[in-house]
């Protein structure tokens, strides 16, 4: 088993090393110095189906990550279905009637025969996860319905909103990206 020091490195780059090194390898022990990287590299290892085991010795944090006789050509290639990504509260450049927009967007897609597999909220989107309303009652049907919602940590994190979060589990750039990548469809209002 290969050891990756990925202490010190910002977001995503102790996801995307482990990523390259098990391209070469079938297991890996990642050091990383806080709680959001075993976060990331958790949910790395869950898209993957790869087997993870956590913990901390002491200052650092440690994930030992093995492939496990997965079919990783087959995973990177598999499609996902459609993905609904928000980047903001509102549809448009006006903005009481994007909030209105926005609104029916979100009560409509709970009215379809064939619902979206995932939605991802990033930037000002996350409003529509962290406040109380319409919206958030839609949103908590959906995910209800089998709808996967994810919100960017980053963003969470820059409009001081994460213990705001009501509605899916918080995410990463770096998961952003592979669930776009891996979607049939991307759906953007």
């Amino acid at each position: 088993m290969e050891i990756l020091d990925a202490r010190g490195l910002e977001c995503p780059l102790p996801v995307v090393k482990t990523k390259e090194l098990l391209k070469e390898i079938d297991k890996v022990k990642v050091l990383v110095d806080n709680e959001i990287a075993i976060e990331n590299l958790t949910k790395f290892a869950g898209v993957r189906h790869y087997q993870i085991v956590t913990g901390d010795d002491g200052d650092d944090f440690y994930a030992i990550i093995a492939k496990e006789g997965i079919d990783e050509e087959l995973d990177f290639n598999e499609k996902s279905g459609d993905v609904v990504v928000i980047s903001s509260e509102t549809m448009g450049n006006n903005e009481e009637l994007g909030a209105i927009l926005m609104k029916s967007f979100i009560f409509a897609l709970t009215k379809q025969d064939q619902l979206p597999k995932e939605m991802i909220f990033y930037n000002e989107g996350i409003f529509l996860t962290t406040n109380e309303g319409d919206i958030l009652n839609d949103l908590k049907y959906l995910e209800s319905q089998g709808v996967d919602i994810v919100s960017c940590g980053t963003c969470l994190d820059f409009f001081k909103r994460k213990e705001l979060l009501q509605v899916g589990t918080v995410t990463n750039m770096y998961d952003i990206v592979e669930r776009m990548e891996k979607a049939e469809k991307i759906i953007k209002p």
